[in-house]
């Protein structure tokens, strides 16, 4: 009974639901924590950093890192493993560029395996970061639609989060900043985070390893694919629904008087 509450975001646990103080972080420390985010953030994009993670990028660029990558496959992956996760971490909004960059210069199922791990690491780093470090910026940032976030984790909990996960046009930044700031739990977050972020990770990585033939960044979500994430998205929500009014119509025939 415990393990279902806690899949659902409702139990009670050391991360502390919408409204209630975290932990308290010496000031001193969050500080200095945020001045070196803020630094970081900035200097991505004020050096142009921010450019090379983009389309044109990439397919400019591909060719030239293929080989290198190849021949030291090893080193590359470890790389490419921590500049995701830093990024990531960051909540900078590179995710789908960096699973096509997984697929376009390294095989599928090593660029699979790389941004699953990477996708993991950085969602929770950022998803303790909004939760313990960043609260009053988030609230500010996202205003109404965080209210909206923590009404549908309470009410549906880890199948809300799943919802958000499969949905293509909800920010996976976004999802990650708003939930440090609900009552889901962080292991909750972390496994459901990973099983929505499944499909997407496969889809472009797959796109990477055939941007050649891509001509631009809307080539890998056609109106019919968007479609089928949509559909997918709401899946768990409509299941749910389902069974609670199942439920519901079969504790009303048991409870009345038989005839």
């Amino acid at each position: 009974m415990d393990d279902m509450a806690e899949a659902n975001g409702t139990t009670n646990s050391e991360s502390p639901p919408l409204g209630i103080p975290p932990p308290v972080i010496p000031a001193r420390w969050r500080v200095i924590l945020l001045v070196i985010l803020a630094v970081l953030i900035a200097g991505f994009y004020l050096s142009g950093l921010h450019k090379q993670f983009s389309w044109e990028a990439l397919k400019a660029s591909r060719d030239r890192w293929h080989g290198y990558v190849q021949a030291n496959l090893l080193w590359s992956a470890l790389l490419f493993l921590f500049v995701a996760i830093a990024l990531m971490s960051l909540s900078l909004p590179v995710g789908s560029i960096l699973s096509m960059a997984a697929g376009a210069l390294f095989d599928f199922s090593l660029g699979v395996g790389l941004i699953i791990v990477a996708s993991a690491f950085g969602s929770t780093f950022a998803f303790l970061a909004s939760r313990y470090l960043l609260r009053d910026f988030v609230r500010r940032w996202f205003g109404r639609w965080l209210a909206v976030v923590d009404r549908g984790i309470e009410k549906d909990g880890a199948q809300y989060l799943l919802m958000l996960r499969l949905s293509p046009v909800v920010p996976f930044f976004a999802v990650n900043a708003t939930m440090g700031l609900t009552s889901i739990r962080t292991r909750t977050f972390i496994w459901v985070s990973q099983v929505g972020m499944l499909p997407s990770c496969f889809l472009y990585v797959l796109a990477g390893t055939h941007l050649a033939q891509l001509e631009k960044p809307s080539d890998v979500l056609s109106p019919e694919l968007i479609t089928i994430f949509v559909v997918l998205a709401f899946t768990p929500l409509v299941c749910r629904w389902i069974f609670r009014r199942h439920a519901a119509r079969k504790l009303e025939r048991d409870q009345s008087p038989n005839v």
